[in-house]
C-alpha cells in the first residue's frame, strides 16, 4: 500500500521554524550590543555582546624611534629585544590575534645601519608602518667617534680581530698635528675606499663575512672585494673623548686584548688537562657488516646534530656589563689619550666603513692602525642624547619617544 506524504505536519514545521528565525532576528535588532569583528585586528577594534570591551590594537603608536646599542649586542640582539618588549605589551593589553604571520613575527621591528658588537651609540629602529621608513636612514648623514691605535692590524680591523700586522709608528707619526695635516685634506669629500672583509657586503651571493668565517684560507685570499665611493663631509682628528660618548661605551682596546689572550690561554691550558685525564683509547679491533653499519648510522645522526656548518656566530667573551671600556676622567669631563692612541670625529654618507677609512689612515701614515672603539652619535635627525637607554626600554617610554607616523 502506498503512503502518502504528511504535507499538513510538514507545514506546521516550516511555520515554527519561521517564527523562531523571526523572534531571533527580532531580538538581535533590539539588542543593546551586538558582536562586530574587524578583518585587521592589527589596527582596529571588537566590540563584544557583554558590553564596549574593545580588542587592543597591535600597536599603539607606529614610526621611528632612536635606541641606544649596548656594547656587545648586536642590532639583531636589539629588534628582538624590542620587539619581545612590545609583544608582550599588546598581550597585557588584550591583543587577540596571533603574533606570528606566515612564519614571520606580526609585530613589525627593524633597524636601519648596522653597528658591530663593539660599537655602541644611536641605532635607529622602526616599528609597523616605521619599517618602510628606513631606508632613508640608511643612505642620510652619520656622525662617528672612533678610537684609533697605530702600530697593529687585525683581520676584521677593530678590537675582535686576530692581529696580521705590525709596524713601527713612531719614525713615521711625531704629533696628532702630523696626522692631521695629512689626514683631513686627504680623506674629505668623496674617496673611494675597500669595504672590510668583515662586513655584510655580498659578493657572488655570499656576505663577506660568511666567507672570511667558513671559508678556507685560499678562498679567503681569492676573494675580491669592490671598490665603492663614498662621501665624508668632515673628518677631525683629536686626542680626546667627550663624556657623552665615553658613557655610551667606548671598547679600552689594550685591556680588551689581554683580557681575550688571558681567557684563551686559561681554556687552552684547561683542554691540555681535559685530554691528560682521559683514558687512553682502546685497541682498535676488526669489525663485523654490522658494526659498520651501526657506526655509519651514529656518525649520520651525529651530523645532523651538529647544526648549520654555515652559522657565522662568534664567541662572544664579555657582556654589556664585563667587557673593557674607557673611563672618563672625573675631573674633566673628558680622556686624553697620547700616541698611538688618537681619536676621529667622522660625518659622512651611508655606506661608510669607518673601520676602512682608520685602516687607510694608517696606510697614509706610512704605517698600519686599527679601529679599537666606535660610537654612533647621530644618524639622520637623531642624536645620541635622544636615543633610548637600556634601563628606560619599556613599552610607555618606547611609545612615547616614537617619531610617529600619522
Amino acid at each position: 500500500m502506498k503512503r502518502s506524504r504528511p504535507l499538513a505536519v510538514t507545514a506546521v514545521v516550516n511555520d515554527a521554524n519561521k517564527r523562531m528565525m523571526m523572534a531571533a532576528s527580532n531580538d538581535l535588532s533590539t539588542s543593546s550590543s551586538s558582536s562586530i569583528t574587524t578583518t585587521d585586528p592589527s589596527t582596529t577594534a571588537t566590540t563584544t555582546a557583554a558590553g564596549n570591551n574593545e580588542s587592543a590594537p597591535l600597536y599603539l603608536a607606529e614610526g621611528l624611534i632612536a635606541i641606544h646599542k649596548p656594547l656587545t649586542w648586536t642590532c639583531n640582539d636589539v629588534v628582538s629585544y624590542i620587539r619581545g618588549i612590545l609583544t608582550r605589551d599588546a598581550q597585557s593589553r588584550g591583543f587577540e590575534g596571533k603574533m606570528r604571520k606566515r612564519g614571520k613575527p606580526l609585530m613589525k621591528v627593524g633597524h636601519g645601519g648596522t653597528l658591530d658588537p663593539l660599537a655602541s651609540g644611536v641605532l635607529v629602529l622602526g616599528i609597523g608602518r616605521g619599517t618602510s621608513k628606513l631606508q632613508s636612514y640608511l643612505e642620510g648623514d652619520k656622525q662617528y667617534t672612533a678610537m684609533v691605535e697605530l702600530g697593529y692590524e687585525t683581520t676584521t680591523l677593530d678590537a675582535e680581530g686576530e692581529i696580521v700586522k705590525t709596524m713601527d709608528w713612531k719614525d713615521h707619526v711625531t704629533s696628532i698635528d702630523s696626522i692631521r695635516e695629512k689626514v683631513v685634506p686627504k680623506f674629505t669629500g668623496k674617496i673611494q675606499q675597500v669595504p672590510p672583509l668583515y662586513s655584510a657586503i655580498r659578493v657572488d651571493g655570499k656576505r663577506l663575512y660568511e666567507i672570511a668565517r667558513n671559508g678556507d684560507e685560499k678562498d679567503v685570499q681569492d676573494v675580491e672585494i669592490p671598490m665603492r665611493d663614498v662621501e665624508v663631509y668632515k673628518v677631525e682628528v683629536e686626542n680626546t673623548l667627550s663624556e657623552s660618548v665615553i658613557e655610551s661605551g667606548v671598547v679600552d682596546g689594550k685591556k680588551y686584548k689581554e683580557a681575550v689572550q688571558e681567557m684563551e690561554a686559561a681554556a687552552a691550558v684547561a683542554a691540555a688537562e681535559k685530554a691528560a685525564a682521559a683514558p687512553p683509547p682502546e685497541d682498535v679491533q676488526e669489525s663485523d657488516a654490522s658494526d659498520d653499519e651501526a657506526g655509519k648510522k651514529k656518525k649520520k645522526k651525529k651530523k645532523r646534530r651538529g647544526g648549520n656548518k654555515n652559522r657565522t656566530e662568534k664567541k662572544r667573551y664579555f657582556d654589556e656589563s664585563t667587557v673593557p671600556t674607557v673611563q672618563c676622567d672625573p675631573t674633566e669631563g673628558t680622556t686624553s689619550f697620547e700616541l698611538p692612541l688618537f681619536t676621529l670625529n667622522v660625518s659622512c654618507g651611508g655606506g661608510t666603513y669607518i673601520r676602512s677609512i682608520v685602516r687607510d689612515i694608517g696606510y697614509e701614515m706610512d704605517t698600519v692602525a686599527t679601529m679599537t672603539g666606535l660610537v654612533r652619535t647621530k644618524q639622520g635627525p637623531f642624536l645620541l642624547e635622544d636615543a633610548l637607554r637600556r634601563e628606560d626600554w619599556s613599552a610607555d617610554k618606547i611609545y612615547e619617544a616614537m617619531t610617529k607616523i600619522e
